[in-house]
């Protein structure tokens, strides 16, 4: 019997992550905004507010945006927000992909390649690869926007 249940618990589970996913537009916790590039494209990122709730807030409280595009080496691009917020759930290994915010000097951060050893409030991901940031060059203006499927 406890063989069976076991089975049983194993095949829920199995089923419970496949139906979890990270793209889940529309909710309140999760919300998706787009990086564009006027003639050249655009990425879709994904804010997920429990992962630094204060962070979270106020970017959405400042968007729409613009600022120029920076780069630290070839591992992330970023764009400085004005935002002046604290340490919240840091981290300092990211997966290409990740976005992270840089209190150091206010900058919403999309992770080109995976790091370690810099220290910032994790946000969410890219909804799509990230292999547009890397065609773009440095000082290239970027505007951040809700997604327009966004209410």
């Amino acid at each position: 019997m406890l063989l069976i249940n076991e089975q049983i618990n194993s095949n829920l589970e199995s089923k419970l992550e496949i139906e979890m996913s990270w793209s889940t537009p529309n909710t309140v916790s999760r919300v998706h905004i787009v990086f564009e590039v006027v003639g050249k494209g655009k990425v879709i990122l994904e804010l997920v507010r429990h992962l630094s709730p204060i962070t979270f807030s106020n970017m959405i409280k400042i968007l729409p945006f613009s600022g120029r595009l920076h780069f630290l080496g070839h591992n992330i691009g970023y764009v400085e927000t004005g935002l002046n917020v604290g340490a919240e759930k840091q981290k300092s290994v990211f997966k290409r992909g990740d976005l992270g915010f840089m209190i150091s000097n206010g900058s919403i951060c999309v992770v080109l390649q995976d790091i370690k050893g810099i220290h910032m409030n994790h946000l969410g991901h890219c909804v799509e690869d990230p292999l547009l940031l890397e065609s773009i060059e440095s000082g290239e203006i970027i505007f951040i926007k809700r997604s327009p499927h966004e209410k």
